[in-house]
């Protein structure tokens, strides 16, 4: 295959803010060429209007349910599992420099 101009390769390295040596740009050629190969073979592909396309092997929906209000613990539970209390709150150390 013969590939990209190396003029071309250049040029999309400057877009991308990339340096390439010489061997980089004659690889990158042959490179950037199969991937404008392969979209010409999806371009070429014939879909008819009709045609439902297949986005995924599996059917795609949201199961959403009803949030539903249900009891939690006590505070007094909560503070008892607690090391060092401060009247409803919970007091750790200082993590901050000052």
């Amino acid at each position: 295959m013969q590939g990209l101009s190396i003029e071309e390769v250049i040029h999309v390295a400057d877009l991308a803010n990339l340096t390439l040596t010489e061997e980089e740009k004659k690889k990158f050629a042959c490179q950037l060429q199969d991937i404008l190969s392969d979209i010409d073979k999806i371009v070429a592909i014939d879909i008819k209007e009709e045609q439902e396309i297949l986005i995924a092997p599996t059917e795609n929906y949201d199961i959403y349910h009803n949030d539903e209000v249900e009891g939690g613990l006590e505070m007094k539970d909560i503070l008892k599992n607690a090391n060092k209390t401060s009247g409803d709150y919970i007091t750790v150390p200082k993590v901050l420099d000052e």
